[in-house]
């Protein structure tokens, strides 16, 4: 069994001719110089010299002052504005002065979101460090993406806390009001990262001292996920209670959820689900635990964690990649504990959405946000999980 570790974090905190001369004898280059005179002289006395400055000559010089006529008068009229013209000046040794390769969007204006649902995202920005955090037109998506959504578990942040900083930062300048739980840096073999929580803080309240990591005391786990809690912020409403749940943040080492084997990660996940679950239980009577990130497989690929009586993912094998090509990541809820999933989920198309190119969106990350739609309020037990289908924002 999984043992747990609580530990405290706090909020808004938190990664490349030689140039030859050649002599002849003196009598031999004399010789021929004076030959050479003799022809050009004999030439000359055929041709008048302004025969040797052909009209094409001209051509250049004609279009060059024409074309500027052309500019200068475009710019009296007011047809060119000079000032909208600009000039690459970055050190590309200095990650701060590397432009982006993009244009940035504009944020989404806080507010317009829905008083009866919340929407719980997850997002596993890769290599999330130092160089896209200085980068202008990625930033600007990230926090456009994350903005959207009520509550994001982020995967793959870097340890030193930068990148999380400037995105809360960017965040703060869209107007709105977001919190966040950043864990301390985990993994081995000289591979960490950072988990995070971000959240909407008009929609959403952390439940003080509810973060922690799971410990992994026989380190089968290459990231030790990360565990918080929250609810809704809309009061107590016609005998209603606002939602209260647990999130898991995992993101599982590729390399380590290889079927069949007795180190895959996804065998132990199983038992962290369960664990996280009867703890939240025993400490708050909230059995409402999602588990959410990357876990590198589809769903046939999900091992013992797969087998947990109830336990789905609400995207099924939805492409989760930027590539659209695989499934990565999932959202799981046991169905007869989470009734108030409404069954709507989506993922956000990048290129779609922002009008990026495949190399552009990848450049943002190599995996889309996935999200799913839960009621605000805690949803009684005699009420199904909602049908719905798949959405794409």
């Amino acid at each position: 069994m999984v043992k747990l570790l609580r530990r405290k974090r706090h909020s808004s905190k938190k990664k490349k001719g030689n140039q030859h001369s050649e002599k002849g004898s003196g009598e031999d280059d004399k010789s021929n110089a004076n030959a050479k005179d003799a022809s050009h002289k004999k030439t000359a006395d055929h041709h008048p010299a302004k025969a040797h400055i052909p009209l094409t000559r001209f051509i250049g010089p004609i279009i060059s002052v024409a074309g500027f006529v052309f500019v200068l008068g475009m710019v009296v009229m007011g047809k060119v504005d000079l000032a909208s013209i600009s000039f690459n000046k970055t050190q590309a040794n200095d990650p701060a002065n590397v432009g982006s390769s993009f244009q940035p969007v504009s944020l989404p204006v806080p507010g317009g979101k829905s008083r009866d649902t919340i929407s719980i995202a997850t997002f596993c920005i890769t290599d999330f460090g130092k160089t896209k955090s200085v980068d202008a037109g990625v930033m600007s998506v990230l926090a456009s993406v994350i903005a959207r959504f009520d509550i994001v578990a982020i995967q793959g942040a870097s340890g030193d806390g930068l990148a999380m900083k400037a995105l809360m930062e960017q965040l703060k300048s869209s107007g709105g009001s977001f919190g966040s739980q950043v864990s301390p840096p985990v993994g081995r073999d000289g591979v960490t990262q950072c988990f995070a929580f971000v959240w909407d803080e008009s929609r959403i309240q952390f439940t003080p001292n509810s973060a922690y990591l799971v410990q992994d005391p026989t380190d089968r786990m290459h990231f030790e996920p990360m565990v918080a809690s929250f609810e809704t912020r809309f009061g107590s409403s016609g005998g209603r209670n606002p939602f209260r749940f647990t999130l898991i943040n995992v993101h599982a080492n590729p390399a380590d959820v290889v079927a069949n084997s007795p180190m895959n990660e996804l065998s132990v996940l199983d038992d962290v689900f369960l664990s996280v679950r009867q703890y939240g239980y025993q400490q708050t009577g909230e059995e409402d635990c999602i588990l959410l990130g990357c876990l590198s497989v589809n769903t046939a690929g999900l091992g013992e964690l797969g087998r947990v009586p109830n336990l789905r993912s609400v995207a099924g094998d939805s492409p989760t990649d930027t590539r659209q090509s695989r499934t990565l990541d999932h959202i799981l809820i046991d169905q007869t504990t989470t009734r108030e999933y409404t069954g709507r989920y989506g993922v956000v198309d990048l290129q779609r959405q922002f009008g990026l190119t495949q190399e552009q969106a990848l450049s943002v990350s190599d995996h889309l946000t996935l999200w799913a739609e839960f009621s605000v309020y805690e949803v009684p037990k005699f009420q199904g999980v909602a049908s719905g289908g798949r959405r794409i924002r």
